[in-house]
């Protein structure tokens, strides 16, 4: 908000502080866009509209529908210690910013700042020339100040600062102190928010290539590969997608705050321009591997998960239903690749197991919430609901067990085992695993998700391979001495 009084002389040199990049590392404005959108596509539709009526007047009709949660904001402590340091001197520090008016007040009253500040309202847009302008108004024309900002647009703001400092870029041959260490490199950053560690999850993809006996044929084998990194092509899009979706949810997480984009190392251009080159790769890979068919279930997926993130995981219960649905999928488009049926029963199975696993990975969440008794962000559970989902999450597995034991039981399926009374003993190291996880997960030992925390813990390895060598063995029989 601009205020036309020049600095009487004699007054302590203000402290001028540039707010997104700076201050912060979040972009405000965007995350508001984003925020508005997340809500359909009505709202979706407005902010395009306002983009194109211009920057100053979308961040304008954002900050009317839109309050920011402050105190949650990824501050850089440099920027707040030397805020400190001005306070400490006397001296008048003003946010100065290209965000809206509304928003940066929300920031300055959070951080005691009770001046005035200097930012975007009506259609002035205060960035670079039109910030440095606000300024000279502000103070008047020869006043001298000095600056904190981050980007190329601040130079000019440089130029005329008895000081300057930058948390970004610092332009050459000139003055401006470096404040705090370098940023992370980009590509560094986005391999991160990727979550390659992740991918793991999608060697699901291969289990139709198993249980088909497929394995033994390498062409069979190696597409089933290609179309497990083509998930996790896809993946890594949504994961990047979701995370934008869940800046808020994220930053008051235990934590997730540290996941790049809730952490501001990651931009939100560069996590969309990601998603979407990430999200054709996959789809287009897709279509050359297994053709149409296996390209409709990988855009499915793809659509799915997307509404997952807009939508479908604030449902109570049917977003458990949802995780559960699109690991099955991972199955389905592993068959899919290969080409060969799927049975009922592993379709079943999979369904009652990963229905456990998705109530397993939301009381994670439930447990580890820092405001336990409200509705956590993002999600239609309250902090009450966490015993009633661990009992849904217990029940879902154990009718996994059953399924497993009416597979074995089922006449069909001794034609296609050698000994088919070895499946009986697949649901010992099921019951063991399954109640494990969940009382390990009772006591705060199972940290994010449930079936990425299974694939790095040793006993949950020797409980699938226990289980795999059981299969096998049931499959082609003992192995008989020579």
């Amino acid at each position: 908000m601009l205020h036309e009084r020049p600095v009487a002389a004699g007054e302590a040199v203000p402290l001028f502080v540039d707010v997104d990049g700076t201050l912060t590392r979040a972009d405000i404005s965007l995350e508001s866009f984003v925020r508005i959108a997340r809500s359909g596509i009505a709202a979706m539709m407005a902010v395009l509209l306002w983009l194109i009526a211009g920057r100053a007047v979308a961040k304008t009709m954002a900050a009317r529908r839109d309050r920011i949660d402050a105190a949650r904001l990824p501050y850089r402590q440099d920027v707040l210690d030397l805020i400190g340091e001005a306070k400490a001197q006397g001296r008048p520090v003003i946010l100065a910013s290209a965000s809206h008016w509304r928003h940066i007040r929300h920031i300055a009253d959070h951080l005691d700042l009770p001046g005035p500040v200097i930012a975007t309202q009506g259609r002035v847009n205060l960035k670079g020339s039109a910030k440095l302008a606000a300024i000279r108004a502000r103070i008047g024309p020869d006043a001298p100040f000095d600056y904190v900002g981050d980007s190329r647009a601040d130079r000019c703001l440089w130029r005329e600062a008895r000081q300057g400092w930058s948390v970004g870029h610092v332009p050459p041959r000139s003055a401006v102190e470096r404040l705090g260490g370098p940023r992370p490199g980009l590509i560094r950053t986005l391999v991160k928010a990727m979550r390659p560690h992740q991918w793991a999850k999608n060697a699901l993809v291969l289990v139709p290539v198993f249980t088909s006996g497929s394995f033994t044929m390498p062409a069979a084998l190696l597409t089933a590969m290609a179309a497990a990194l083509l998930m996790s092509l896809i993946a890594s899009s949504i994961y990047l997608l979701n995370d934008l979706l869940d800046i808020d949810s994220d930053r008051a997480h235990r934590t997730k705050w540290q996941r790049p984009l809730a952490h501001g190392d990651l931009s939100i251009p560069a996590a969309l321009a990601a998603s979407l080159a990430l999200a054709v790769m996959g789809l287009a890979g897709g279509w050359l591997l297994g053709g149409p068919s296996l390209a409709f279930w990988l855009l499915a997926y793809m659509a799915i998960t997307t509404a997952y993130s807009f939508r479908l995981k604030a449902v109570m219960v049917g977003d458990a239903i949802v995780l559960a649905s699109l690991y099955t999928i991972r199955i389905w488009i592993g068959a899919i690749a290969i080409g060969v049926p799927l049975s009922f029963w592993l379709l079943l199975f999979s369904v009652f197991l990963f229905l456990s696993l998705a109530y397993l990975k939301r009381y994670i969440e439930m447990r580890d919430a820092t405001e336990p008794h409200r509705l956590l962000r993002g999600r239609g559970y309250v902090g009450g609901d966490l015993d009633v989902v661990m009992m849904s999450g217990i029940s879902a597995g154990m009718v996994a067990v059953l399924v497993l034991a009416l597979f074995a039981h089922d006449p069909a399926t001794a034609a296609h085992y050698a000994v088919p009374e070895l499946l009986w003993l697949l649901c010992l190291p099921l019951i063991y695993w399954m109640n494990r996880i969940w009382m390990m997960a009772r006591r705060g030992e199972v940290e994010g998700d449930p079936v990425a925390f299974a694939i790095r813990d040793r006993r949950s390895i020797l409980v699938g391979a226990a289980m795999a060598c059981i299969f096998a063995a049931a499959l082609h029989g003992p192995v008989s001495a020579p």
